[in-house]
């Protein structure tokens, strides 16, 4: 199911929220990190990228292991 609803309301959940908190404060925050001060798993943290990346809402920059994500708005 597709999210149709990617305007400028973009619904975020409590996860996705304290992400892109984190991301702002540290860019080079890693998915391990994340999971920790989150107190989430890691795999919730990488499906909770996938939906931000699909939101438009983080990109990645530079490659998988050197790059960081940042927020897009």
């Amino acid at each position: 199911m597709e999210n149709k609803n990617v305007g400028l309301n973009v619904v975020l959940n409590k996860t996705e929220k304290k992400v892109i908190e984190l991301l702002i404060e540290n860019p080079n925050i890693t998915s391990a990190e994340l999971a920790e001060k989150i107190g989430v798993t890691k795999r919730t943290i990488e499906r909770t990228f996938k939906s931000l990346q699909e939101k438009k809402m983080i990109e990645r920059i530079g490659s998988k292991r050197d790059g960081n994500w940042i927020v897009v708005r």
